[in-house]
């Protein structure tokens, strides 16, 4: 409140006094504080008997409200910037309202505003003894509005008046695909209340390490309450991506700015824009979220076997490097930490085939097949598989291959990509002999097979005997030649 312009003339002669004292002190008091002098009225109304209802400008610009009703008007008066926080005058609740009041209406360049804004100030601060109507009867005509208009002003600080506010980051990373950020802004009511603001309210300026934004920077303004994808940059099994977010000019909190003045004169609730800052930042290690893909060298267990025989193949697994691929095994998420994604190879013994097996892309159509068998595995390294059985004489061959929807997504089958081995690969063959037969023997005339080997061994004494009795018939003969001769 104003005193009338005759009482500002009778106090004029004590004015150059009042200024010297408050410049000492401010340099003796409070060296840190910032002097300046009420410099006149901003807009509003003055009453016709020379009361002023609006607000109030310093000279350096600034502008505000009066706080203490009642007391002489601050223009022409030396002040000091202080924080309200040091001066202790007010509530939590009422420095939650003034503060409000301050951002949003302090500054106006409207009559009927900064009329309301005065009243509203003075409703929250106090009226010193003044009725709210005795104070809007300034206004004139314009009364009944102010007035209406201050007490909207009053129930629109409470509610939305605030202590603080507090930001919390979220980054949450997918098992494929990008991650998203999002930014959460909590305001802290004057009753200790919390509300998350609106979607999109308000923006945070977001730095990112260890992954990027789609646009392939590392730092964006982010809309708060909003999803924005991230993509993870490392390439290990399990990555970690933090985002700061950074939040500045936001209309929130108590702070007041008043400007205390050096002698008896009001103080100025100072017009300040929003200045709350509030920063946040989340750390997030999971699964990396790129494909991998197997590849698996195979070699049968025997090349050469006989009807009967079991074999197996071995299996030697690794990971493909390139682009867009993880170049190690992939992981999943478990309750204890992270595990190797356990993917399966389906064998397929082939066979039996009667001529030698020719390589080739694909397996032909209606290929005999002997067994299927599947192998799990969870890593690069050598995997035995099942055995199988080679039922008769010919040739065989093993194909292998990895369908990554027999793992289901949440055991990370959407990141294996498929492999398929080639079929006739000459390490994957195995022959089966015929088993062998006795040799036979044939008669070179006639081609009657010889008499089996005790037969055979009859006829040969018999002919022995036959040429023992043939060899003692010429001894014989030999002797009566020689007895004949003698007697001749």
């Amino acid at each position: 409140m104003t005193h009338r312009i005759s009482t500002f003339v009778t106090a004029f002669a004590l004015a150059g006094l009042a200024v010297f004292l408050g410049i000492l002190h401010a340099l003796v008091v409070a060296p840190d504080a910032r002097a300046l002098t009420g410099d006149g009225h901003g807009p509003g109304y003055m009453s016709r008997d020379g009361w002023w209802l609006g607000t109030y400008r310093m000279d350096d610009g600034a502008q505000g409200f009066c706080l203490n009703a009642g007391k002489p008007s601050p223009t022409g008066h030396g002040l000091d910037y202080t924080d309200a926080a040091a001066l202790g005058w007010y509530t939590p609740q009422q420095a939650a309202s003034l503060a409000y009041i301050s951002r949003n209406w302090a500054g106006t360049g409207d009559q009927l505003t900064a009329a309301a804004g005065q009243i509203a100030t003075w409703l929250v601060a106090g009226l010193n003894g003044h009725t709210p109507e005795e104070v809007a009867s300034r206004a004139g005509a314009d009364a009944s509005r102010v007035l209406a208009r201050a007490y909207e002003m009053v129930d629109e600080a409470a509610r939305l008046g605030s202590s603080g506010v507090r930001a919390d980051a979220v980054v949450e990373l997918a098992e494929t695909g990008p991650g998203r950020v999002r930014v959460e802004l909590t305001i802290v009511r004057s009753t200790g209340a919390e509300e998350t603001a609106a979607p999109g309210s308000h923006s945070a300026r977001v730095t990112l390490d260890g992954a990027s934004f789609p646009d392939g920077g590392t730092t964006a303004e982010v809309r708060t309450g909003t999803d924005v994808e991230v993509i993870p940059s490392g390439t290990d099994a399990s990555v970690t991506v933090s985002a700061r977010a950074e939040l500045s000019a936001l209309p929130y909190g108590d702070r007041l700015l008043v400007a205390v003045p050096h002698d008896d004169a009001q103080a100025v609730l100072i017009a300040v824009p929003a200045t709350a800052e509030t920063s946040a930042l989340a750390t997030r290690t999971g699964p990396s979220p790129l494909p991998f893909q197997p590849l698996v060298a195979t070699v049968t267990s025997t090349a050469n076997a006989a009807p009967g025989a079991v074999v197996h193949d071995r299996l030697t697994v690794s990971v493909e490097t390139g682009d867009g691929l993880l170049p190690s095994w992939g992981v999943r998420t478990t309750d204890d930490g992270f595990a190797p994604i356990e993917a399966i190879v389906e064998s397929t013994l082939h066979g039996p085939f009667d001529e030698p097996i020719a390589e080739s892309d694909t397996v032909p159509e209606d290929s005999p097949v002997v067994c299927v068998v599947e192998t799990s595995v969870n890593g690069t390294g050598v995997y035995d598989t099942p055995e199988c059985t080679l039922p008769a004489s010919g040739h065989y061959v093993w194909t292998e291959r990895i369908d990554p929807t027999t793992v289901s997504p949440d055991a990370g089958g959407e990141r294996i990509r498929p492999w398929q081995s080639a079929f006739g690969i000459a390490s994957e063959i195995t022959t089966v002999a015929a088993p062998a037969e006795p040799a036979a023997a044939q008669l070179a005339a006639t081609g009657d097979r010889v008499e089996t080997a005790p037969v055979a061994l009859a006829a040969t004494l018999v002919g022995l005997g036959v040429l023992s009795v043939l060899i003692a018939r010429a001894a014989r003969r030999g002797a009566h030649r020689a007895a004949r001769g003698l007697r001749r």
